[in-house]
């Protein structure tokens, strides 16, 4: 009985992992309406009212799920910020600041990003980033930033590894 009680607890874990992964896939998509939004961050305890902006993280070549797994471990494990991929090529990093934190800690944390994939694992990457926004229906916005940031830093700043919408 012991046993059967663990496996349940351990199935609801993960019911509840990936419905929070869902969450933000939906979230940064822009698949969700804004009562699902307030509805579904209530049911997962994410706050609604806080400062958050989104990193995407590029890899120079396509690869495996290690810079994803070393991205989490790094960011992502006992606090409020998140971490997931929305396709095979970019990770994308949600990233809760406190009310001190400003746009010199946002491209402090990318180069950090950088440097760490670079010499840890070995992978070569682009990190660009958002503003930075106050409300969890927000997010999706700093997300298209960050990617534009990537797209239009592709073309005119092939040479850069961090890029930052708000420059």
């Amino acid at each position: 009985k012991l046993c059967v009680c663990q496996f349940e607890h351990l199935i609801q874990a993960h019911k509840a992992r990936n419905d929070k992964n869902q969450f933000y896939q939906n979230l940064i998509l822009d698949n969700l309406l804004l009562v699902d939004i307030f509805n579904q961050a209530k049911k997962m305890n994410v706050e609604i009212e806080a400062r958050r902006a989104v990193f995407v993280i590029e890899p120079k070549k396509e690869t495996d799920n290690l810079a994803l797994e070393t991205i989490k471990g790094l960011y992502a494990t006992g606090t409020k910020d998140y971490v997931t991929s929305v396709d095979e090529n970019h990770i994308i990093f949600i990233k809760n600041l406190e009310n001190t934190e400003d746009y010199k800690e946002l491209n402090y944390i990318a180069k950090t990003i950088v440097d760490m994939l670079n010499t840890e694992v070995m992978i070569n990457v682009r990190v660009a980033y958002g503003t930075i926004v106050e409300n969890i229906k927000d997010v999706s916005k700093s997300y298209k930033e960050a990617t534009m940031a990537l797209d239009v830093g592709r073309i005119f700043y092939s040479d850069r590894t961090v890029l930052a919408y708000n420059e």
